[in-house]
């Protein structure tokens, strides 16, 4: 699902709640005065994590952090969560990756014959795997 973005109201709401007027823009996640150093409005809970994305985003859904002192550290912390909850999710689902594992069905020795593991018997002893259509 796609990223839900604030709209411009929230938007607003979220930079004038981060506006002071003695300071100028402070960052709500360390209380640093930023002045003129770079900001992001971010999401206080990731949208990533976020179930249920029908709700509509309200200000209290985000935050005004410094680049420099907090949006940096918390976006690494948050695409760790997101990925870890995608795995634990796939876990639970039971999706897995194809397995592209070699084939148990023949045997190679240290002399490198190719031995077939149902009969035993030799199969070659070139360094090619032999074709598993001409023995099935």
């Amino acid at each position: 699902m796609a990223r839900r973005e604030f709209t411009n109201e929230v938007y607003n709401g979220i930079v004038k709640r981060a506006f002071d007027m003695r300071l100028g823009f402070v960052c709500e996640g360390c209380g640093l005065v930023l002045g003129k150093k770079p900001w992001h409005v971010d999401h206080t809970i990731p949208d990533g994590l976020q179930i249920d994305k029908s709700a509509k985003l309200t200000v209290d859904d985000g935050k005004l952090l410094g680049v420099e002192c907090c949006h940096t550290p918390k976006t690494a912390i948050d695409v760790k969560r997101i990925a870890k909850a995608k795995r634990v999710e796939k876990n639970y689902l039971g999706i897995k990756k194809p397995s592209c594992g070699f084939n148990k069905r023949f045997r190679r020795k240290f002399d490198g014959t190719v031995i077939d593991t149902r009969t035993g018997e030799a199969v070659s002893k070139s360094g090619e795997c032999p074709d598993m259509e001409n023995k099935a």
